[in-house]
């Protein structure tokens, strides 16, 4: 019977590992590797240790894609949107610039042309900037940070690319992620304040208050920040509460409950144009007595990862209408968050190696299978 569990267990294993290659895709030969790559992600150690990655973590979000390859493919997908050296709609917008010189070189991989010129990208706001030969944008292009031309090969500096372009997160950001220093005509600016010590979309105050890390912007390191991942998670929660009827004769819930105030009209999200109602949820813990008022607009934006909203009159001129942002603290505690296993701010078991909170065999086989990772003296 064990001897038949292992070896159900081994093919599933098998099976599992098989369609995490199969959803990947096939290996593109121009991400080259990288040494002292104790992951094997594409990023060096040095460079995962420079930007707070896990360095025996190779995909972070667990998403079948190599944590180098898909950081990679974001910065490609931000410098292709960047304008040129001279069309910055802003002075202090970051531009990228190329200069072509007379020579071209090939790619070794795929053979491509590309100048042999130098190029690079200019933050104005930071003082920054960053440079590198042509060639290295194509290998971009294709998920990789190294590079491979018949004249020029080497390595962008990933740290300070970074740096550069502002980013850290391999993730796809939405429109609807107001940043805190987002401001309404009319209304102002919804945060209460634009400090953000670690980039997470959540102000030093909210941290502070809500009790999380004001240092780091990634504290369960799956690559998703602290603030959007924290806003989506209360909009799941949202979702599930039950629906209490205060008219239909029955007693309240025991249990956190919300109550259906909506109303005859409707309001434009700012963002995508979508009508929702411009009513709101009653939203109770009757154990802690705490209560708070979520409009229909403010859950809309929860559910793309914002913790400010902006709602506009469905009428022209479309003034604005529901705008702000939520008391995040309030909300975690009537939510009672993190209430879910994985939730930001799950503390785990000492023994939780897998982090199912749960103790058990499986903690043992991750155990046993990173064991000998530990590089602490």
């Amino acid at each position: 019977m064990v001897s038949a569990g292992v070896a159900a267990a081994i093919t599933l294993g098998t099976a599992a590992t098989t369609n995490k290659a199969l959803a990947a895709g096939l290996p593109d030969p121009h991400q080259l590797p990288v040494s002292m790559d104790s992951d094997g992600d594409f990023l060096a150690n040095r460079e995962e240790f420079a930007i707070g990655y896990l360095l025996f973590d190779p995909d972070q979000n667990r998403n079948a894609i190599p944590d180098g390859i898909e950081l990679a493919n974001r910065c490609n997908s931000i410098i292709e949107n960047l304008p040129w050296q001279g069309q910055q709609a802003d002075p202090d917008q970051t531009y990228k610039w190329h200069t072509p010189v007379f020579g071209i070189e090939f790619c070794e991989i795929c053979g491509a042309t590309i100048n042999m010129g130098p190029a690079g990208i200019v933050n104005p706001r930071l003082n920054l900037s960053v440079s590198f030969p042509l060639i290295a944008l194509h290998y971009i292009e294709h998920g990789s940070f190294s590079y491979n031309g018949t004249i020029h090969d080497g390595r962008v500096d990933v740290p300070l690319l970074l740096r550069v372009l502002e980013t850290r997160f391999p993730y796809e950001p939405n429109d609807h992620q107001l940043p805190l220093n987002y401001v309404v005509k009319g209304v102002g600016q919804l945060a209460p304040d634009a400090n953000d010590l670690d980039g997470d979309l959540l102000a030093d105050t909210e941290e502070l208050a809500a009790g999380f890390d004001l240092y780091d912007a990634d504290q369960d390191a799956n690559l998703v920040p602290d603030g959007i991942e924290l806003a989506k998670q209360c909009s799941s929660v949202i979702d599930q509460l039950p629906v209490y009827n205060p008219y239909g004769g029955g007693l309240p819930p025991e249990e956190t409950y919300k109550i259906n105030y909506f109303q005859h009209g409707l309001e434009l999200c700012e963002i995508c144009g979508n009508q929702l109602n411009m009513g709101y949820w009653h939203i109770v813990n009757p154990k802690l007595k705490l209560f708070i008022d979520v409009y229909d607009i403010t859950c809309h934006y929860l559910s793309h990862g914002s913790f400010s909203f902006s709602g506009l009159q469905l009428d022209p001129p479309n003034a604005p209408f529901h705008n702000g942002r939520v008391k995040i603290a309030l909300l975690l505690s009537i939510l009672e968050m993190p209430c879910r296993c994985g939730d930001l701010g799950t503390i785990y078991l000492p023994g939780d190696l897998n982090k199912d909170c749960k103790e058990d065999l499986s903690d043992l086989a991750e155990f046993a299978d990173n064991w000998l990772k530990s590089t602490a003296p």
